[in-house]
């Protein structure tokens, strides 16, 4: 994976993710649009050939757009550790 900004202004980013698809675009864009203070954010696959993602990102200003993806990451990070602890569980209820 390899990450560029393509666009940065002070309340918009654009990134560029080389090596990557429509699950971490959806992913990621899904998470942004939680965070509070992001008035946009979406994801596009330039092209179908290629295995790489623009990321864009527009905030309102209460929060930066490179805060704003971080944020979304660590909200992902936690349900995902959330998942992994009610799988384990559900594991050792069977046992």
């Amino acid at each position: 994976m390899e990450v560029k900004v393509v666009k940065s202004g002070e309340n918009y980013i654009e990134l560029e993710i080389q090596g990557e698809e429509h699950t971490l675009g959806n992913l990621i864009k899904g998470y942004l649009l939680k965070v509070q203070g992001v008035k946009f954010a979406s994801y596009s696959k330039p092209h179908p050939l290629f295995d790489n993602i623009v990321i864009k990102v527009m905030t309102d200003g209460s929060i930066s757009p490179k805060e704003a993806i971080l944020k979304a990451i660590e909200l992902a990070k936690a349900d995902a550790n959330k998942f992994i602890e009610e799988v384990k569980s559900l594991e050792k209820e069977r046992k």
